[in-house]
């Protein structure tokens, strides 16, 4: 095994020529949000882990690294048939793909905007470093298709047009462009021409430098790493390790007051999940403190105070009530909402409001149930957890941490979102986001068939989205673009089993087939013409697109029930 530095420029030189991903490797499954963290954190200079790689010469298929990000990309795809030969030599990535990936696409490639239709490329607020925005991030990454004047910086620009300047000559360049356009005091003058040349310089220093980017290889060639043992490996890092976070701290010091309070928080944990969802310590923790109006801050010294001693004890003494709204919590999960899968679930922080009002509101009645549920989805489509959740959980505790007499306040909910510059309300166009995709089919196939795909016995059985009309057919016969076929209203959900036997058959016949089965194929289809007669369904631009279109428009009009239920 070797220890080695790389610089990003060697990196992103390596990837699909001898750097590429094992086929089992996941998708890549990062948004825009986690890749802009993992830049805020290079242009700190925080350390971001090692990467894992294996060279070998096994015939191990080998995936390339996406040059333009797809939210829904076709993997088999992206295989190398000749690199994945026996005797070719070839490193692969065990641990990293999702930083690689993201690198590779802000100084390489591009990103498909959310509806598939524009590639659009890395852009850094090259002033920024100084001011916290509210996401917290010090640096404003932001992707766009159209160029984007400065202070906007093009990433692409370091290994461009800018390849073969110093930081010293690129810095210059950028800060004369920025003097003939901004009016500024000398003094703001000043500071901003030394924040251009700390980010131009880190900017250069990440891209051409060996010191912030460790590789451990495990080398197959010369050692003897077989697959088997690869394998393993992988399993163990992709796993997760033990980590110590805010709950674990803060059960150190609660442990003194009552002991059986780390182990009473880890029922209701793994009653929340129900080996299914990803809630931890922490989510708990704050459901209860933030509902007894101690705020959402997970602190470990606040029980090693008097008032935490006595906040301990509040907590020992009503723990049959906090029981009892964790017990309504998981009853909304479970049967109201049927959530039974970490795809469908995009902040777990949404929950926390949740919590707080059954705990106030024990009881609710079936309108409050369905507000909880729009709100629900409102949060997760519209990403209201995406920044600054522990400030705004805060602020909802003033909604919803009390005895409401007219239900659940969803209305109020919005507003407040919406205030914040957030979307509020469900409209058609929204849709067209495919990374929200396996949302809004939970949503849809819960409303339509009155249980949640996921809902399975075995994880390995989970549903996997399916293109109605075949995609590589629409593709390769159709000669239809990314955007047309990655569409929310040409997909379902299937079982993995029936994924394999369906393979491209054309939509007539395959829904023809179900249907002479018996099979209901109403849920799936959602139009009443086509579910009649599969045969509509004929293999050609004009049908496509009229059903792809007319669907999308059905499943809106059961998600805006759902989502915008305070409306309804």
């Amino acid at each position: 095994m070797t220890y080695k530095p790389r610089s990003l420029f060697r990196l992103t030189e390596d990837i699909n020529n001898s750097l590429y991903l094992p086929h089992i490797q996941r998708p890549f499954v990062w948004d825009e949000e986690q890749m802009g963290r993992l830049f805020d954190s290079l242009m700190r200079n925080y350390p971001i882990q090692t990467f894992l790689f294996w060279r070998t010469k096994d015939p191990i298929k080998a995936r390339r690294f996406m040059q333009i990000i797809e939210w829904d990309a076709v993997l088999s795809d992206l295989y190398d048939k000749q690199k994945s030969a026996q005797g070719v030599e070839k490193v692969f990535v065990l641990d990293g793909q999702q930083r690689l990936q993201t690198l590779y696409a802000l100084f390489s490639g591009t990103i498909k905007s959310s509806d598939g239709q524009y590639d659009q490329e890395a852009y850094v607020d090259i002033t920024s470093g100084h001011t916290l925005g509210d996401d917290g991030l010090l640096y404003r990454l932001v992707f766009s298709e159209l160029p984007q004047a400065l202070p906007m910086y093009r990433l692409h620009d370091l290994s461009g047009r800018h390849s073969q300047k110093n930081a010293e000559e690129v810095s210059d360049e950028v800060n004369d462009s920025l003097d003939t356009v901004l009016k500024e005091t000398e003094e703001e003058k000043r500071l901003r021409q030394k924040q251009v040349r700390r980010n131009i310089g880190q900017l250069v220093s990440l891209l051409r430098e060996e010191k912030y980017f460790w590789v451990e290889e495990l080398d197959g060639v010369a050692n003897e790493y077989p697959y088997s043992r690869i394998r393993d490996i992988f399993v163990r890092v992709n796993s997760g390790g033990t980590k110590l976070d805010a709950a674990d701290l803060m059960f150190a010091a609660l442990k003194e007051g009552w002991s059986d309070i780390e182990e009473n928080v880890e029922d209701i944990v793994g009653m929340l999940n129900n080996d299914k969802l990803g809630f931890d310590k922490n989510a708990v923790l704050k459901c209860i403190v933030v509902t007894l109006g101690q705020g959402a801050e997970l602190d470990p010294n606040r029980f090693a105070t008097a008032e935490g001693e006595k906040l301990l004890q509040t907590i020992k003494d009503g723990w049959p009530r906090i029981e009892a709204a964790f017990n309504q919590l998981r009853d909304v999960i479970a049967n109201s909402l049927q959530l039974y899968s970490d795809k469908v679930v995009r902040s777990y922080n949404s929950f926390v409001p949740l919590f707080d009002y059954l705990y106030h509101n024990p009881n609710p009645s079936p309108q409050d149930i369905r507000l909880m549920v729009g709100y629900y989805y409102k949060s997760q489509l519209f990403n209201w957890y995406g920044r600054q959740t522990d400030g705004i959980i805060n602020v909802l505790h003033g909604y919803v941490g009390h005895p409401l007499f007219d239900g659940f306040p969803l209305a109020e909910v919005r507003n407040y979102f919406v205030s914040r510059g957030l979307t509020g309300t469900l409209q058609l166009k929204d849709l067209h986001d495919i990374r929200l995709r396996f949302i809004i089919l939970n949503l849809i196939y819960v409303s339509e068939f009155g249980a949640s795909p996921f809902n399975v016995r075995y994880k390995g059985n989970e549903p996997h989205i399916d293109h109605i009309y075949p995609q590589s057919a629409l593709k390769n016969r159709l000669g239809l673009p990314t955007n047309e076929i990655n569409h929310l209203g040409n997909y379902r959900y299937i079982g993995a089993a029936e994924n394999l036997r369906k393979r491209a058959e054309l939509p007539a016949e395959y829904f023809g087939r179900l249907k002479a089965d018996g099979v209901q194929i109403e849920g799936h289809l959602l139009l009443a013409d086509e579910s009649r007669e599969p045969k509509l369904l004929a293999f050609d631009v004009g049908a496509y697109r009229k059903f792809r279109d007319q669907r999308l428009s059905a499943v809106f009009a059961i998600a805006n029930k759902v989502v915008n239920a305070e409306l309804i």
